[in-house]
This record gives structure tokens, sequence and C-alpha cells, in this order.
């Protein structure tokens, strides 16, 4: 655990195991230097493979020679309609299309360190405080054989659209009569089960930006409900 301005979560299942599950889990805020609109995102391997991933950052010369202001970091700045930025593009949770609040700070308030039951939470409310009641993420690493990313979610009065996203290199095949999504990397398969006390709908959605300044994504795919 190393809970700086922003606070990351590391777990693994083997030191030596080339194929050990490890898992990362980010809090913190976007309003950090270079920060992007991460908050809640989460890094997985497991069998020598990469399952949950991050784009990282696109390289400033490439958005100043086309006129983007990267360093403005105000809520509604134009930074964070850069496609890799905000967090439309990231392994976390999105409420009505929105974006998060750049002065919302998180901590992983609780954690666990032993071996058959590992795992980090933190309140995201402070990134969503607009958008919902309370979002309280926690991701866990459980008898050194799987993951579970668990979203406890009250919203306000209005109606929320809640989009859950995992950003992929491997294929995705979407099962909605079971509600799993079956990613396929090298021969490797893991498989995502949905529980949800509401229904959700699974979906897919493009990497590829129609921001002309936004660096290409191949083989990057967003997959969730």
């Amino acid at each position: 655990i190393g809970q700086g301005k922003n606070p990351v979560c590391v777990m693994r299942t083997s030191w030596t195991d080339e194929d050990a599950i490890f898992l990362a889990f980010k809090s913190g805020t976007p309003s950090v230097s270079h920060g992007h609109m991460d908050i809640g995102s989460f890094v997985m391997e497991a069998n020598g493979e990469r399952w949950s991933t991050d784009f990282g950052m696109q390289e400033y010369e490439s958005l100043e020679s086309k006129g983007v202001d990267v360093w403005n970091m105000d809520q509604n700045s134009q930074r964070w309609n850069i496609f890799r930025y905000n967090n439309l593009a990231h392994s976390t949770l999105t409420f009505n299309n929105s974006l998060q609040q750049v002065k919302g700070r998180c901590k992983i308030d609780k954690w666990s360190d032993r071996p058959e039951k590992m795992f980090a939470s933190s309140d995201l409310t402070p990134v969503y405080s607009d958008q919902v009641k309370k979002a309280v993420r926690t991701v866990s690493l459980l008898d050194k054989s799987y993951v579970t990313v668990k979203d406890e979610i009250e919203t306000l009065s209005a109606s929320t659209n809640v989009r859950w996203t995992l950003l992929t290199e491997a294929k995705p095949f979407l099962d909605h009569k079971n509600n799993t999504i079956e990613l396929i990397r090298n021969g490797k398969k893991l498989v995502i089960k949905i529980k949800s006390t509401h229904k959700v709908v699974l979906k897919t959605w493009s990497t590829q930006s129609a921001n002309d300044f936004d660096a290409p994504n191949p083989g990057a795919y967003l997959i969730g409900f």
C-alpha cells in the first residue's frame, strides 16, 4: 500500500511463478501533476498475460503541436477531452457519461494482505460527488485463484446510467444470456462473470477517438456493461 497523493495498492500471488496473478489498484485525484481521470482503475495479469491494462500518457508534443492545451487542469478544460486522459478510457466507473471531478480526492480506506483474501477498498464518492450519493470500489485477490471487483453504488434521486469498463488488449466475446465476457489472448482465456442487483447490458466501446489530436489505439478494446 502506498498512501501518497495518488494512493495505490499492489497484490500478487507469487514473486517467482510467471503465471502468477498480479493486481494493482489506484485511488487518488486527477488534480496531481500530470494526473489522469483514472481513479478506481486497476491493472490485472494472470497466466503470463495482461488482461486489464492502461494506455498511459499521450506524448505532450503530439498534442501541443495541434493546439491542445494540456496544462489547464480545470474541470472544463480541453485536457479532459484527450481520450487517454479521462475516465471513459480507463478500467473504472462512469456515471451518466460524465467526467470524474478534478478536485475530488480519494484514499485507500481499507486493505488486507492476508494470502487467502488480499484486498483494497476506496470510497470513490469524492470524484463522483455531483453524480451519485455513494460509490465504493473494492478489488480483491481471493484464495490466490481469482480476482473480484465489487462496486457498491447509491444513486441520487434521478435515474442514473452506470458504465463499468475494462480496457484490454485481449479479444472479447460477449455472452449476453449468461452475463459473462470471455477474453482471449495468445490462446489463453479469462472469464469475467457479472453479478448485479440490476439488469445489465454487456457492451464494447471503440478505442478510436474522433478527435484529430488523439493518438490511435490499435489492438485495444473497451469492454464492460
